[in-house]
Parts: structure tokens; C-alpha cells; sequence
């Protein structure tokens, strides 16, 4: 993964283009926001739905669960709060997974993310067989 963002905003043409030129009411889309990946042997670790907290009680992630299931990785939602005087910080999270099981949403600092990441990452099989 890049350190920087390319281009600094989402280009939406694919999105939408399938909205408007799928002729079909049943050929419906999702974006994959996030898979976290092995740096050394590139396997999946983790599928993430990234949105920006909003105060919404609810975001949407059946997909999400259910390709979390079909792979046998863990799915999380991540809901983040920017944190407008550190430029591209954040100031916190809140979290719920979806797979293996469905939790309540827990408030997460960035530290604690981050280092629940690390984790994750520190804990893929090819790192535990050196």
C-alpha cells in the first residue's frame, strides 16, 4: 500500500457507472473499503468498512460479514472521527466486528487501533514458522 494518498479524493466513476449503466434492479454493488494484508507473504489478515462517525448507530455490512465468513478472516466496521487540528489525524474510533462474531460498537483510541493492528499483523502464520 502507498504511504500517501495519489490523489487525495475518491474517484466515483466506476461507482457511478454502476448505478446508471447496469440495466438490472438486482445487480446490486458494494466497494471494499480495506483488506489488511502480510506484508511478507500477502496473505489476508482482515476485511474493514471504513466510514466517517457521523453519530450513526448503524452502518450496513452484510457483505462485509459474509465475505468475512466465505474467507475465514476477521470483519470489522470502523467508524472514524477526524481530527481537524492534526491536518489527517483522527481523534477516535469506534468499532464493531462483524465476523467471526457480532459485537456492540467499542469507542477506540487511535493508539489502541493501531496497535490491534500491529497485532494482527505480528500474528500471521508465515511470521510464527520463521
Amino acid at each position: 500500500m502507498a504511504r500517501w494518498e495519489r490523489y487525495g479524493t475518491r474517484d466515483l466513476t466506476y461507482s457511478n457507472w454502476h448505478r446508471h449503466f447496469i440495466d438490472d434492479d438486482h445487480a446490486d454493488y458494494v466497494d471494499i473499503d480495506s483488506c489488511e494484508y502480510c506484508h511478507y507473504c500477502k496473505a489476508p489478515l482482515a476485511l474493514i468498512e471504513v466510514s466517517r462517525d457521523v453519530g450513526q448507530s448503524h452502518k450496513t455490512a452484510t457483505v462485509l460479514r459474509m465475505l468475512g465468513r466465505k474467507a475465514n478472516l476477521p470483519a470489522w466496521v470502523v467508524l472514524y472521527t477526524p481530527d481537524v487540528s492534526a491536518g489527517y489525524g483522527i481523534s477516535g474510533f469506534r468499532v464493531r466486528a462483524v465476523w467471526p462474531k457480532y459485537t456492540a460498537w467499542q469507542r477506540v483510541t487511535p493508539a489502541a487501533w493501531s496497535e490491534r493492528i500491529k497485532r494482527l499483523h505480528a500474528e500471521c502464520l508465515c511470521l510464527l514458522l520463521v
